[in-house]
């Protein structure tokens, strides 16, 4: 069974407390549930202070199996931001008129 969430804006505390809810507990730096899996639907950064802890939560529990994750937009505009200008044109190959 899956667990979906998303929307956790770097709130390591509140999703800490919401897999404990939910009946997930932490072993070895690894929330796990004996049956279900969670998968986060994207949103883990911006707005909220625990942005870095939210990452290593959601990181160790896909590497351990224990999830599936998807980018949201604030990811994929951190992603952006970051990103160099000239790494973001789109390639003209194949286009109309190139």
């Amino acid at each position: 069974m899956y667990d979906l969430i998303g929307d956790i804006h770097g709130c390591a505390g509140a999703l800490e407390a919401l897999l404990a809810k939910m009946g997930y507990r932490e072993q070895d730096g690894v929330w796990r549930h004996p049956t279900h899996q969670v998968i986060f639907l994207g949103d883990f950064i911006d707005r909220g202070p625990e942005q870095v802890e939210v990452m290593k939560v959601v990181r160790a529990m896909v590497d351990a199996e224990q999830a599936l994750s998807v980018m949201g937009n604030h990811e994929l505009n951190a992603v952006a931001w970051a990103t160099p200008a000239a790494t973001l044109r789109a390639p003209t190959a194949g286009r109309p008129g190139a």
